[in-house]
């Protein structure tokens, strides 16, 4: 490098970003002229780099910003794959999902609730407390049944018989106001307040004849007798309380009282089951039909080789008892159905009858019913 005269400056590099310039030719140097110069020429280097510096942090901000936009549009499904709003229906003409459910569920649940409830009132029906069997909702309920039955051929029997049980039971009429049963009779239910209903039934009570068993040899047959009845029931789930008096009508009428608890179950939704116990009162001419002898009866009777000495009984309590009812839902429509009844004579006017061989009785039926 040449050495430069005294009054000039330095070599000025002419270079610019770049490598250094091997240009070291030396400037003359005026003193304070090139003061004023250098210090523009200063600034235009830093405007410079501050102009590349927002440049490129614009261009950083533009990209971003494009890419931001780009990953929206790419998760939000296009203007063309969604249906157009003429395309779509109103809310007027037609509702939405959320509205549907819950009155589907609600369908749902309220015929689920009616098939329970018409299973639970069949057990009932079947037991010995048939007039306290729960609603169906108002719905009426057709019920046929036929099953094979086991029972004493009368109270107080030792001799018992197989013979067919057929069944019907009517229910939910007129807004479970009236029922029709083999069982309970034509009924109406005249007071209904949920819980407590009250109301009357007419039945036709069945006989029995001097063939059944060799203990009624030389009577005389009891024919079949219509019966009115009176009855209140409560229910308060899973029980069920029943109080009724029932008047046989003909020539041979009798008074019966009975009250009745009936306990109901569900161990599965297919399967109910009621237990329900009964204890009955009878006045004086109920038991004189079905446990007293006549002397008359009692001469004929002996004649015929049963000896039998004459009875006239008076009012007592009759029997206690107490009746399981099971019904399985096995389809839609058919169930099996099984009853296991116990009974015990237990008023000394009815224990102490010539006609009472056995003071207990046992029947058992097995069967199957449609509902419709």
């Amino acid at each position: 490098m040449r050495n430069c005269p005294a009054n000039d400056k330095a070599p000025a590099s002419t270079a610019h970003r770049g490598r250094l310039s091997m240009d070291t030719r030396c400037v003359p140097f005026v003193k304070g002229a090139d003061l004023p110069q250098a210090a523009p020429q200063r600034g235009r280097h830093a405007v410079s780099r501050a102009a590349s510096l927002s440049s490129a942090l614009i261009l950083t901000i533009g990209l971003c910003g494009l890419s931001t936009a780009q990953s929206s549009a790419s998760a939000q499904p296009s203007e063309s794959a969604q249906p157009s709003d003429s395309a779509q229906p109103s809310d007027s003409a037609q509702p939405s999902d959320s509205a549907q459910r819950p009155d589907a569920q609600i369908d749902e649940l309220d015929v689920t609730s009616r098939k329970q409830s018409a299973l639970d009132a069949e057990a009932i029906s079947l037991s010995d407390t048939p007039d306290a069997e729960p609603s169906v909702g108002g719905k009426t309920s057709i019920v046929v049944g036929l099953a094979a039955r086991d029972a004493p051929v009368y109270e107080g029997s030792k001799k018992s018989k197989v013979s067919p049980f057929p069944y019907i039971d009517i229910h939910g009429l007129f807004h479970d106001r009236v029922f029709i049963s083999d069982i309970r009779g034509f009924g109406v239910n005249i007071v209904d307040q949920g819980a407590f209903r009250a109301g009357m039934a007419f039945n036709y009570g069945g006989g029995r004849t001097s063939s059944d068993s060799p203990r009624l040899r030389g009577l005389r047959d009891i024919s079949s007798a219509a019966s009115v009845a009176g009855f209140m029931t409560y229910s308060v789930k899973p029980f069920a309380f029943e109080f009724k008096v029932q008047r046989e009508l003909g020539s041979q009428p009798g008074t019966e009282v009975q009250l009745g608890a009936s306990l109901g179950m569900a161990p599965n939704p297919r399967w109910h089951v009621s237990v329900g116990t009964q204890l009955n009162w009878h006045d004086a001419k109920f038991n004189q039909k079905f446990f007293g002898v006549t002397p008359a009866e009692a001469a004929q009777a002996t004649a015929s080789g049963n000896l039998l000495t004459a009875y006239d009984p008076k009012s007592s309590l009759g029997t206690v008892g107490v009746t399981a009812t099971s019904v399985y839902a096995m389809t839609e429509h058919w169930g099996l159905v099984t009853r296991f009844g116990f009974r015990d004579l237990i008023g000394s006017a009815v224990k102490n009858s010539p006609l009472t061989e056995r003071t207990f009785g046992v029947d058992f039926a097995v069967g199957a019913i449609y509902k419709f």
